[in-house]
């Protein structure tokens, strides 16, 4: 009778960690899959003009300033960032940075890096203009 309880304690805790171990291995690939959606709608968010702020908010109170001061800063980092993404896909470099130390040599690589990003960023913003043009030439025949 004990050994046939230890069998089966032993087969259901078994049974749990397996679960525990596929439902972990699950929710991370969703969770990765999840995470790399929300990257790529960022991503093309901020390859699109802004356009209108939409509703004007009336300053009353504290949490309404806050508010007003979130959309201006987030209207003028989106603006920022697509005028350095032109800036480089236009061909506008910024000044090399001369390497003499360690320190100087990672803000040369991070400066590399960050050109080589906005350039991709570059290529997705013709790409989803050359969409848009595409699919308003369709809609109208």
């Amino acid at each position: 009778m004990k050994l046939a309880y230890l069998v089966l304690l032993a087969a259901s805790a078994a049974t749990v960690s397996v679960a525990a171990m596929a439902n972990t291995y699950g929710t991370d690939e969703i969770r990765a899959e999840v995470s790399k959606r929300n990257v790529d709608a960022e991503r093309a968010a901020a390859l699109r003009p802004f356009g209108s702020q939409g509703l004007a908010v009336q300053v009353t109170d504290t949490d309404s300033a806050r508010l007003a001061s979130a959309q201006t800063n987030a209207h003028r980092t989106h603006d920022g960032h697509l005028a350095d993404v032109l800036r480089v896909g236009n061909g506008v470099k910024p000044t090399p940075i001369n390497v003499t130390d360690t320190d100087s040599a990672r803000a040369a690589a991070g400066q590399t890096g960050r050109e080589q990003a906005l350039m991709a960023e570059y290529a997705d913003y013709v790409k989803a203009r050359a969409q848009a043009a595409a699919d308003t030439v369709a809609s109208r025949q």
